[in-house]
């Protein structure tokens, strides 16, 4: 069924459970309708037996009651009677009794009641067959009515053909009209179909149009319009990364063929020479920094690294990454300080957090003016470390800081190779900083300053042994190795 196309599917399972549900109908149909017609067939066995009963009761003698049972009872079209005495003898029979009379197989008492039972007479069929024990004026009689069973099970039998014959005529009706409602029910399907093959690299501002978007199919149709969207999204992501990273490739490579061309137009001295082989060189190693960006985005976003599970003691890192930078802050005038409350140790990558926090407070020194300060803040809650970089530097407007995590996007539009920056920078930090399990998010106002913050899960262990242990004083450590 698997291989049946769902409209057919539809049908059958619809077939299916319909003649399920007929054939259980009929079944109970059949079974109601043989319940009814016997407890007819009792009823008029106990309304004969109250009639012969009347007589049993006027007669003063066995031998009146012969006389008038027989004017009454002899000739009957449906029943057949039987009057016996306490041993048996015969005190009236019906013209056409089948004798002998089966006897009730249920022990019964003399004020018990009517008792009914089918039994199957030999040459005769079956038969239903009431019994009951009366007083009379000349003994207690045992009193049996009976009446053929037969005309029943025709009836029944007649009405079992009818189901028979039409459960099959219901089913190919109901394969017909699920064929026909499944159509109807699908149209819409094959209509989303059919507007989805229109749409593919060229047109994926098009969406399908959405008729009910409460039911299932409005359901799909939204879904897929969002799928569309998304597409759409990475499509355009990856037509601006590729011309963004051409542009950023484009601009050192004209750079080295306009100082290689110039090189060569006439001859030059060897300290014309040294220059322009130190400009090829520092737009050499800026393509080189531009690769290697590329390749690790690229290796984030295909899920090639994976991140180490390594114990990192984050306040000795922050310290070696605030000792690396320290000299380009102070070739700005700008003032570095650490702020580190206790001991943090995480589970990572120590050269990749040695980067991403190398990236920020180069950027926060970059884009603060001289005299300015940067500080870099560390504070390990229960289950999570906080790692704040701050400066007072020129800011970012609102309408830059949701772009500054996109690639290539620099709050600059002319992205000129003056700041020595590709854009690509917080795409990395962030990267890096997911896979580790936390979150990044930048705060910034115009001429105010801009604050990072960094979430780290901590290491279960280090949750354990924090509180029992006590932290060191890094900013003291950071002051004294400065001073030495």
């Amino acid at each position: 069924m698997k291989r049946l196309s769902i409209r057919w599917q539809l049908t059958l399972w619809y077939a299916l459970a319909l003649a399920i549900m007929l054939c259980i109908f009929s079944f109970v149909l059949c079974l109601l309708v043989r319940e009814q017609v016997l407890s007819r067939t009792d009823n008029g066995l106990r309304e004969e037996l109250r009639e012969i009963g009347l007589e049993v009761a006027l007669a003063n003698s066995a031998t009146t009651f012969e006389s008038q049972a027989a004017a009454r009872f002899s000739q009957h079209d449906f029943y057949e009677f039987l009057v016996t005495d306490a041993d048996g003898n015969i005190i009236f029979s019906s013209a056409t009794t089948i004798t002998p009379v089966p006897e009730i197989t249920q022990n019964t008492s003399a004020s018990s009641g009517n008792q009914f039972q089918t039994v199957a007479l030999d040459g005769f069929g079956p038969y239903r067959l009431a019994s009951t024990r009366m007083p009379s004026s000349f003994g207690e009689l045992h009193v049996r009515v009976m009446t053929s069973l037969q005309p029943l099970y025709r009836d029944q039998a007649a009405l079992q053909w009818v189901v028979a014959l039409l459960l099959p005529v219901a089913i190919l009706v109901a394969i017909g009209s699920g064929q026909f409602l499944a159509g109807r029910a699908l149209r819409r399907v094959q209509q989303v179909v059919d507007e989805t093959h229109t749409i593919d690299i060229s047109n994926l501002d098009h969406r399908i149009p959405v008729t009910n978007p409460d039911d299932e199919i409005g359901q799909l149709t939204l879904a897929l319009n969002s799928l569309i969207a998304r597409l759409e999204r990475a499509i355009h992501e990856i037509r601006r990364f590729t011309a963004d990273a051409s542009h950023e490739i484009r601009t050192p490579l004209a750079t080295l063929r306009l100082e290689a061309e110039s090189a060569l137009r006439a001859t030059r001295t060897p300290e014309e020479y040294q220059q322009t082989l130190a400009v090829m060189l520092e737009e050499i190693t800026r393509l080189s920094k531009l690769a290697d960006q590329l390749l690790n985005l690229s290796r984030h976003d295909a899920g090639i690294i994976t991140c180490q599970h390594d114990p990192i003691q984050l306040d000795a890192l922050l310290l070696d990454v605030c000792e690396q930078i320290k000299p380009l802050a102070e070739s700005k005038s700008i003032s570095l300080k650490p702020h580190f409350i206790s001991n943090c140790e995480v589970l990572g990558d120590d050269i990749s957090l040695s980067q991403v926090f190398f990236n920020l407070l180069e950027n926060a020194i970059k884009y603060t003016p001289a005299g300015g300060e940067v500080s870099v803040a560390l504070s390990c809650q229960m289950d999570t470390v906080l790692i704040q970089i701050a400066d007072t530097g020129i800011g970012v407007s609102a309408d830059d800081l949701p772009f500054l995590f996109d690639r290539f996007y620099q709050v600059d539009p002319s992205r000129s190779s003056s700041g020595g920056g590709s854009g690509l920078g917080l795409s990395i930090a962030r990267a890096a900083v997911w896979m580790h399990g936390g979150s990044i998010e930048i705060q910034s106002q115009p001429g105010q300053g801009t604050r990072v913050t960094i979430r780290l899960p901590v290491s279960s262990q280090a949750q354990s042994t924090r509180q029992s242990s006590p932290g060191r004083n890094s900013t003291a450590d950071f002051q004294s190795n400065h001073s030495a």
